[in-house]
């Protein structure tokens, strides 16, 4: 397979495109053949409310696939895969928590593309804390999946997760050339070293000879900088090399070297598939297993078809939000009776892509495409948006539901995106064409919404203390968008359901100024400083040049080349205090106490004079408390005393853009109370940090 300029020419998607010229589905070939649930675990606690106690049952699920059924076909290399009696087999994990009771439960289930193996939904949702195996009352927060009745689940579909124990993974296939041998190809790995004693890297794949000669190391500072051999790297074993230290942290240490035994990592996406269709559809396995929620009287589902859950609904995080979007373009919402999979959909923090690195051969899943880290990787390409649209640039027409569209197997979507997406991950083409002119996103796919959560950062989670940053300039972002998660979830679910429209769209928007050029942002001067109740913190620097931007590449090379024009890339513009305009604006965003942003800069001691993007973390900039130290600083912002004369008047705007966001639907009543609740306790110290956070540094960067 020779991977070329972009996504949609790689062969996996040639295939798919040969198979919407098919008018005639081949038969069943596809699907969960044995489920071996282990004994459940009953959990009861006060937060699950009515519905009662839940049992956690952890398994796995064995499959196989016609690599002939059109469904498969998409794979790339499942024709190259070991078969035994012309099928293609695999096995995967699950973990389902499901109410004890089911007739207690809504009868529906919400599915956790779990990123990198881990489960995060209870985190979002839940705010519970996070953990692989949730068990206690800590873990399982408030409760609001449980008091909704959502029977969770999780499966195994990224290949490259190592199988530790609760972590979601599957064994996938070896494929071989036709005589027998083993593929060979080229492969780049990344390390940015997190310390100088971090020289040993470890690789994607085992390495077809050991020599001196197969591998090229190479260092640089910024992404966009000429690479620097290493000299006197050595192999360890066949999957890790060392360099000699000490390592330069926050550098870009790259590997490429020629690598054999890919795997079929888009079988994944057929497991999930397969897994979700057998609990929604199917009553025992092929063994005689029973489907571990099939209920005594099954539902009667679309077109009279009996069914045991009412509707499937999906969220992820990051890359468990990507591979959502990549799920959906290659067509496998469709099962192997032609039935839709999931009904709803909430990726978030995905960026504009329409793939994950996935469907490829020598493909990396776990990998993200960004600003400062392994910015050329298989990501970012076609198709951009939900709706089918023709690429000026390409000369292709693609979207990311087009084969969903022509099988009539679509789910709604709710595609979320945070700030840090538009500096990292070129969100803006979510919505906007290659020249960067507004589209009509609701029109054009109605069955679609995409939603911008202002200033946050891409991942933050519940009660995350603004805290400083090991190698970021200033304290990270503490604005958690788990409100708006809950909320939408209502809303997708009404949409389902009843057919109950939810809120129209809400993204920057070229038209109104409200997304503009990265040149173009009104960025405030925010001088040094060391205001009362916070660390001593340095100038806030700007850099727009530090976004990535996406341009078309050519993937037959190792490392990928840029070898055409570029998308225009366009970020959120900001109001005085350098906070989003547009979007979901959460409560303290609408009542702020400083600048939130969803990006953020390495220190110049990693990352120079003019220094990338921080990874995927934002900042916060505390306003000064008095108007006197806002003017001993130098501060253009108004300090809080200016804008909150007393805590009534804090608490008040808090109140008034909670209610606001209840009456847009994007906030729901007990998360009202719960954030006003906030205020009153806490008042305008609510980010101040204790004594031993400002001597801390968060965990990650």
């Amino acid at each position: 397979m020779k991977p070329s300029l972009r996504s949609t020419k790689n062969p996996a998607a040639i295939a798919a495109a040969a198979a919407l010229a098919l008018t005639v589905a081949s038969g069943a070939e596809a699907r969960l053949v044995k489920i071996n649930a282990g004994s459940p675990t009953r959990i009861d606690l006060p937060a699950f409310g009515p519905t009662g106690a839940y049992l956690k049952i952890s398994g796995t699920f064995e499959g196989e696939l016609d690599p002939a059924d059109r469904r498969n076909a998409v794979i790339a290399d499942v024709g190259l895969a070991p078969t035994i009696s012309g099928k293609v087999r695999y096995t995967s994990t699950f973990q389902i928590l499901r109410p004890a009771e089911l007739g207690k439960g809504n009868r529906k289930i919400f599915y956790d593309f779990a990123n990198r193996g881990s489960k995060r939904i209870l985190q979002w949702f839940n705010d519970g804390t996070p953990s692989n195996d949730p068990a206690s009352a800590a873990e399982f927060g408030n409760g609001f999946l449980m008091r909704h009745g959502y029977t969770v689940a999780w499966s195994g579909w990224g290949g490259d997760v190592r199988p530790v124990p609760n972590a979601m993974s599957i064994e996938l296939p070896i494929p071989t050339n036709l005589d027998g041998s083993p593929i060979a190809g080229w492969v780049l790995t990344e390390l940015i070293p997190a310390a100088p004693t971090e020289t040993r890297i470890s690789l994607p794949y085992p390495a077809s000879k050991t020599t001196a000669a197969n591998g090229v190391l190479t260092v640089r500072q910024h992404e966009s900088d000429a690479r620097t051999s290493v000299a006197d790297w050595t192999w360890v074993d066949p999957l890790h090399i060392e360099f000699p230290g000490p390592a330069q942290v926050q550098w870009i240490y790259e590997f490429v070297y020629e690598a054999k035994d890919p795997k079929v990592m888009g079988i994944g996406h057929a497991a999930t598939r397969d897994f979700l269709s057998f609990l929604k559809y199917a009553e025992r396995d092929d063994f005689g297993n029973r489907n571990p929620l099939a209920p005594e009287q099954p539902l009667r589902g679309g077109q009279g078809r009996l069914q045991n859950v009412e509707a499937i609904y999906a969220w992820g995080r990051s890359q468990g939000g990507r591979v959502q979007r990549d799920f959906l373009r290659y067509g496998f919402n469709e099962d192997e009776s032609g039935r839709a999979v999931f009904d709803g959909m909430m990726p978030y923090a995905t960026g504009s892509g329409g793939n994950i690195w996935m469907n490829f051969r020598f493909a990396q899943p776990t990998v993200s495409a960004q600003q400062h880290s392994r910015r050329r990787s298989p990501e970012p390409e076609l198709p951009h948006s939900m709706a089918a649209l023709h690429d000026p640039l390409t000369g292709e027409t693609e979207g990311i539901l087009r084969r969903c569209l022509y099988t009539d197997t679509c789910p709604k979507v709710f595609n979320i995106d945070s700030a840090n997406e538009y500096w990292n991950k070129s969100s803006s083409l979510n919505h906007t064409d290659a020249f960067g002119q507004d589209l009509a996103i609701d029109d054009l796919a109605p069955n679609a919404r995409q939603y911008f959560v202002a200033s946050i950062q891409h991942s933050t989670e519940f009660d995350l203390a603004a805290k400083p940053l090991r190698f970021c300039q200033q304290p990270g972002n503490p604005l958690y968008p788990g409100p708006v998660f809950r909320a939408l979830a209502v809303a997708l679910d009404r949409w389902v359901g009843f057919g109950v429209e939810p809120p129209k769209s809400v993204v920057p928007l070229t038209r109104n100024g409200t997304l503009v050029p990265p040149q173009a942002v009104r960025f405030p001067r925010i001088p040094a400083r060391a205001y009362v109740g916070w660390p001593p913190l340095p100038a806030v620097e700007f850099n727009p040049k530090a976004m990535n931007v996406n341009v078309l590449m050519d993937f037959s090379k190792v490392p990928p080349e840029p070898v055409g024009p570029v998308y225009a890339t366009l970020v959120p513009q900001v109001d005085p205090d350098g906070n989003d305009i547009a979007g979901i604006r959460l409560p303290f965003l609408q009542a702020p106490l400083g600048t939130y942003t969803g990006w953020g800069l390495l220190k110049t001691e990693y990352g120079g004079a003019n220094p990338d993007i921080c990874g995927q973390l934002g900042q916060f900039i505390a306003f000064a408390n008095t108007k006197a130290e806002r003017l001993a600083a130098g501060d253009p912002r108004p300090s809080i005393e200016e804008r909150y004369p007393t805590r009534a008047d804090y608490v008040d705007a808090v109140r008034a853009a909670a209610a606001l966001l209840v009456r847009e639907r994007f906030l729901l009543v007990e998360d009202y109370d719960r954030i006003v609740q906030a205020a009153l306790a806490k008042g305008t110290d609510l980010w101040k940090l204790l004594p031993q956070d400002s001597k801390s540094l968060t965990r990650g960067q």
